[in-house]
């Protein structure tokens, strides 16, 4: 948070002058420079200075109009584990019940606005590309603070949104065609009058200093691991509240959907985004929408421990009405392997969600009673076999997470398999970040460190979101995650490895095991023998016992944990001024086999630990094998992983339901189907 003061103090810091910005503006400006001064260029944005100059003394006059000099601004307030702030949120009391109240403000200086005939909540205000409608952006922000802040949790009706448009008047007319309620309305300079009237109903006249330390200080309630998401599809609420980008992907497909059995080329969805830009949240968000409004909708992936995983929570969260072996096999329809659709008509399937599609071979295998023997002697790649068994065909993927030399699945060549089956792609991207605290830099930061970009290592920068620790020893590692576990609320950690130690079955009782030193501790169990107390592989990331195991690259992918230690292998080691890789030192056959180019194996390899190093909500302790490599993380990296103090700000899981707060119902999404 940039700011956090009275309107009475700030009326007068507000005053827009003739020439240059007011002293409100330059506050803020020398605010953001200090709180981002190790950035290479710390000044805000333009379009944020001008929205501060021109559009913040709209609100600081509207609430001074109306006597209420005494509650708080708490100005570009950060979301929970996110890399978005909310303009403007005040914080004050209710004038009725005197329990705490909040107004979450968006400030647009938009004077045109109209909104695309293919997307409701698409808006074209001039900019090069479409706009979220302002209105359902500050509708899913507060729907977010509901679902992450405690004091809001049980309390939604404390908070309520607004949208202003102080430069627009009729110009803006079909933005209200969008259906409005608590959480947001939308107000011009037309309409200022009842902008003031709003404000007076949600904050009565007396100092709002409590209700906002309630908000600094809240308890976040951290985001819900992937498997409890795709839990809850069944849900008739909203799961995830959905941001911006990933909002306006949702309707766009949803509005794809709606007219896929008139139209007249069939079209296939791409949706590239990073780890922790909202690809779950979008899917489990299609699949309950989806679902709840009566359409055939499949899940599919690559991953046998990801697929697993939701079958076994859906068999777990099924009704007690119905039995088991029924629970078995409807979870087996909905969650599929990609393989698996191949000997399908075409369209047999009205919705299918390809999930994690960077793993997409390039030819289904599998044994007879997957993959029929002809379908196999037909050769078609797998990517056309999904495309072609959907009416809607929908990819998710991230171009730096596939695995093997057989794995070819990118937003390219889906771009290519599309138009060679005759369809018509629609790309789109996922820029947003809502894994490690919301740090959109720790991403960037492990392209570079990997050379994923061509951009030379840089050291890491603090940023209060992600922390990033380098540890003397895998033994300060371990001892550093068992600390944070337990001192922490309901946390959890994992430890992951590059693929550089012997994983095979164990011959005459031998045990195979990560050894550094002294230090040594097994890989995770693929059939552990009944009473262990080991879980098997596909539970190892959702197990607690998981911990004091090692995981590798295949069962740690499309898996998060709150603290992740990764060792890094001789695979990757520092030479000559840069990250090289080594497949020599792989025991991966997708990666030492003699068909594998170098180029391939390169690639795979800086993939594994691109995934690796992304699993983390928290923050990632790292260690080198190579002491030329550890010695320049050192020189990249300043935190140690010595014994974590006091947090002041706790996180906790996600309750078992969601807030219903959604501004679109399942039976509304029904309507719009008939």
């Amino acid at each position: 948070m940039l700011l956090r003061k009275t309107a009475a103090a700030l009326s007068p810091l507000a005053v827009r002058p003739a020439v240059g910005h007011s002293a409100l503006t330059n506050l803020l400006i020398e605010r953001h420079r200090d709180k981002y001064q190790e950035r290479k260029n710390p000044d805000p944005d333009p379009g944020l200075v001008a929205s501060w100059d021109n559009s913040l003394p709209y609100v600081v006059e509207a609430l001074i109009a109306e006597g209420l000099g005494r509650v708080e601004l708490l100005i570009e307030f950060p979301m929970p584990g996110m890399d978005e702030t909310a303009d403007v949120i005040v914080a004050g009391r209710h004038p009725l019940t005197k329990e705490p109240s909040y107004v979450v403000i968006e400030l647009k200086q938009w004077r045109r606005a109209v909104v695309s005939p293919d997307n409701p909540v698409a808006v074209d205000a001039g900019y090069r590309s479409l706009k979220l409608h302002p209105v359902r952006q500050v509708q899913r922000y507060c729907e977010y603070l509901i679902q992450h802040l405690a004091p809001l949790r049980e309390h939604a009706d404390r908070v309520a949104g607004a949208a202003l448009l102080h430069n627009a008047r009729s110009e803006v007319e079909e933005l209200f065609a969008l259906e409005r309620n608590g959480l947001g309305h939308l107000f011009t300079t037309d309409s200022m009058d009842f902008f003031q009237a709003f404000l007076s109903n949600r904050l009565a006249p007396v100092p709002g200093s409590w209700p906002a330390d309630l908000l600094c200080q809240a308890d976040e309630y951290q985001p819900i691991s992937s498997r409890d998401a795709f839990s809850r599809v069944g849900s008739p609420h909203p799961v995830f509240a959905l941001q911006k980008e990933q909002e306006l992907v949702f309707q766009e497909t949803f509005e794809i959907i709606k007219k896929a059995s008139t139209a007249g080329r069939k079209k296939v969805i791409i949706i590239q985004g990073g780890p922790g830009s909202g690809k779950t949240a979008l899917a489990v968000e299609l699949l309950r929408v989806l679902k709840q409004a009566g359409k055939q909708v499949v899940h599919a992936s690559g991953s046998h421990a990801f697929t697993q995983n939701l079958r076994d929570a859906a068999v777990k969260m099924r009704p007690r009405r119905v039995r088991y072996a029924a629970a078995v096999d409807q979870a087996q329809q909905d969650y599929r392997f990609f393989n698996q659709f191949g000997a399908l008509e075409e369209n047999a399937v009205q919705v299918l969600i390809a999930d994690e599609a960077h793993r997409l071979r390039n030819r289904s295998r599998g044994r007879p009673n997957v993959v029929p023997p002809w379908v196999y002697r037909r050769g078609w790649p797998q990517a056309d076999e999904l495309i072609k068994a959907a009416q809607v065909p929908i990819f998710l993927l991230d171009d730096w997470q596939s695995l093997g030399p057989d794995e070819v699945g990118s937003t390219d060549y889906l771009r290519q398999r599309a138009e060679e089956c005759g369809c018509e792609p629609v790309i789109r991207k996922l820029p947003g970040m809502f894994r490690a605290g919301g740090s959109a830099r720790f991403r960037d930061w492990v392209t570079e460190l990997l050379g994923l970009q061509t951009v030379t290592p840089q050291p890491w920068e603090a940023d209060g979101k992600m922390e990033v620790r380098l540890a003397d020893s895998p033994q300060a590692m371990e001892t550093y995650l068992e600390r944070r576990v337990k001192e922490e609320f309901e946390s959890d950690a994992r430890v992951t490895a590059g693929f550089c130690w012997e994983w095979e079955k164990p011959q005459d009782g031998m045990r195979l095991e990560v050894q550094i030193d002294a230090w040594h501790r097994p890989w995770n169990a693929r059939n552990p023998r009944r009473g262990s107390g080991l879980p098997n592989t596909t539970q190892w990331a959702t197990d607690p016992r998981g911990f004091g195991q090692v995981g590798c690259i295949y069962t740690a992918q499309n898996f998060e944990f709150d603290w992740s230690g990764v060792i890094i292998g001789p695979d990757l080691v520092w030479h000559e001024g840069r990250f090289i890789t080594d497949r020599t030192k792989s025991h991966d056959d997708g990666v030492c086999g003699k068909s594998v180019s170098d180029e391939q194996a390169d690639r795979l390899i800086r993939n594994a630990y691109y995934v690796l190093l992304t699993r983390a909500r928290r923050g990632v302790v790292i260690y080198a094998y190579d002491t030329t490599t550890q010695n320049k993380l050192r020189e990249l990296i300043t935190g140690t992983a010595e014994l974590p103090g006091d947090r002041t700000r706790r996180k906790r899981r996600q309750p078992p339901r969601s807030s219903p707060s959604s501004t679109a119902t399942a039976e509304q999404l029904a309507i719009e189907f008939d």
